[in-house]
């Protein structure tokens, strides 16, 4: 043990007896407690002048010692905490009194024993409200009185009252008046800490709540990051897709989990902005992003991830692990996009097997025709409701086919096409239904309009769309295609092509959707129009192909107006960049 030890233990000693009689002494049951140095310092004054001096009377010394002592003792004995508040002031009342009764039996000439008056006078000055210091400059006014009412002898008994009692009362005012502000502080203080306690317990129950839907986030993986794409916090579904801890999630970046499509897995530390930037899309300004990506497994797997990315505001007076940055919400669609995948490989192979037979029955069917000689009105009428029909049942065939090989990446033939040509042909094939419907059908723009892309896709698009106008068309409506020819802000040639119809018009929650795959309309499905909801996103696909653009605008009876921009379809690997 060093020198310094036993001084370190003394001192540690002597803090915690501190701490311990400041506890007692500030409770508000210890009133005897504070009541003993009143009662040393009587008792001791009294021996003193009965030792030292000839007191005036004996009997009255030895009344005031007696009254402090029992003071003392019906104060450290009495239950403090049921007795009323008032009953506090009778024991600096009593010593005010053994103080008076002191300084009449000793008889002195000076006023040595009315310094004893300030430990009661101040003891009554620190009870909360006017009545205690109130009680206190009465009570030492009394007792510095007293000697010139009984006259003991004392050198000008009335200025030593003058003088004195000014003395007492500023100390008593002075001190109530800083207990008044350290009571009024210390009342803040609590409600501040109340106040504290509930915004702490407000915190910890979204802090508990935050962890449980974390924690219950199974399917979906939720992820935290700050604005520098760090992965801040992430929920157990995280932890399950992919395969890792929490703590080693928890500091990775957000574009090595969520690898960019065509980045590499190990990119230069300078190009982690920009791969972030690609990531979030419009959260960096305020909006939402969604996306879809590929990622491999550590088996060599792949993995398709869905992704939902908004910003996330800081908390106020946040900690750093809780500042601002984005919320990442990814699912797992590798299932479901297996499915798709088996989905349309057998919708492809469905659809080549039907080919066959189709192109069999439309041969006879023009054999028939050739050969109609010997078949009456009505027989013919029959023969072509058959042509018409097995013509549409090639047509949905073929956008099955290509739908399915769109998906698979299939190329497009690219070739010069005279696009009104395209969109002639694709009126006659629809005039029959317009005519049955009592449908018009108008073309309209320049009579000349170019454009590379692959003849078959691109009449697949102008024969659904127009098929669509006319189908949800009213008997009497009107149908107006038109073309033009355009040259977009980079320079490439492109085709507009707009086809607008005073039909039943779409709702406006619908509009989102209507280019899914199947997707068909509350309205279709009500009125049984026929069709399975595949046209308008195969047109969507071919037209995104070739880096177009599909505006669709539309209203409950007013009608629909759909607008295709589709460029040039560039060769594999160059892009024609966004059309005007």
């Amino acid at each position: 043990m060093t020198d310094a030890e036993p001084l370190e233990q003394a001192r540690a000693w002597a803090q915690r007896l501190g701490r311990d009689l400041a506890a007692r002494w500030f409770a508000p049951e210890a009133v005897g407690l504070r009541q003993v140095p009143v009662t040393v310092s009587v008792l001791v004054s009294a021996l003193i002048l009965w030792a030292t001096i000839e007191p005036v009377s004996r009997t009255v010394l030895a009344t005031a010692a007696a009254l402090v002592l029992g003071v003392q003792a019906v104060a450290s004995r009495a239950d403090w905490t049921v007795l009323a508040p008032a009953w506090r002031y009778a024991v600096p009342v009593v010593q005010m009194l053994a103080v008076a009764l002191m300084d009449l039996g000793a008889g002195l000439d000076l006023v040595s024993l009315d310094v004893l008056l300030f430990m009661p006078v101040v003891t009554l000055a620190l009870e909360p409200g006017p009545w205690g210091l109130g009680i206190a400059l009465f009570g030492s006014a009394m007792v510095l009185l007293a000697p010139v009412v009984f006259d003991i002898g004392r050198v000008h008994p009335l200025l030593h009252v003058v003088v004195t009692l000014p003395i007492i009362a500023a100390v008593a005012v002075r001190a109530h008046g800083i207990l008044g502000i350290t009571r009024q502080q210390a009342e803040e203080l609590r409600q501040a800490r109340d106040e504290v306690a509930a915004r702490v317990g407000q915190l910890r129950a979204s802090r508990d709540a935050l962890r449980s839907v974390m924690r219950a986030a199974t399917e979906q993986a939720i992820i935290g990051t700050d604005l520098d794409g760090v992965v801040r916090m992430v929920s157990a579904g995280a932890e399950r897709m992919f395969a890792r801890a929490e703590d080693e999630l928890v500091g990775s970046a957000i574009t090595a989990l969520l690898p960019v499509e065509g980045a590499d897995a190990e990119e230069p530390a300078g190009t982690a902005q920009p791969l972030l930037a690609a990531e979030v899309g419009e959260a960096a300004t305020g909006g939402s992003h969604s996306g879809e990506l590929r990622r491999t497994r550590a088996d060599g797997s792949v993995q398709h991830l869905a992704y939902v990315v908004t910003p996330r505001p800081a908390l106020e007076g946040a900690a750093p692990e809780l500042s601002a940055g984005y919320l990442f919400v990814v699912s797992d669609v590798t299932e479901i996009r297996e499915h798709e995948r088996r989905q349309d490989e057998f919708i492809s192979l469905v659809s080549h097997e039907f080919r066959t037979p189709l192109a069999s029955i439309l041969g006879y069917l023009d054999l028939l025709r050739l050969e109609s000689g010997g078949l009456d009105e009505e027989q013919l009428g029959y023969l072509d409701v058959l042509v018409r029909n097995t013509e549409r049942l090639r047509s949905l065939v073929d956008d099955l086919l290509t739908s399915a090989q769109l998906v698979f990446g299939a190329p497009m033939t690219a070739t010069e096409v005279e696009v009104t040509d395209v969109v002639r042909a694709a009126v006659e094939t629809q005039q029959p239904t317009a005519r049955d419907l009592g449908v018009r059908v108008e073309v309209a723009g320049d009579p000349v309009v170019r454009l590379i892309s692959d003849p078959q896709r691109l009449g697949q698009v102008v024969d659904n769309l127009l098929s669509n106008a006319v189908k949800y068309s009213h008997n009497g409506g009107r149908v107006e295609i038109t073309t033009v020819q355009e040259e977009a802000a980079n320079g490439v040639r492109q085709a507009r092509i707009r086809v607008a119809d005073q039909g039943t018009g779409i709702e406006r929650d619908e509009l989102g959707r209507i280019t899914e795959r199947f997707y068909r309309t509350r309205d279709t499905r009500r009125r049984r129009v026929q069709g399975i909801g595949l046209g308008l996103s195969l047109v969507h696909a071919i037209i995104e192909e070739h880096g177009g653009v599909l505006t669709i605008d539309s209203a409950p009876g007013r009608g629909t107006v759909v607008e295709a921009v589709i460029p040039d379809l560039q060769p594999a690997g160059v892009q024609s960049g966004a059309p005007s």
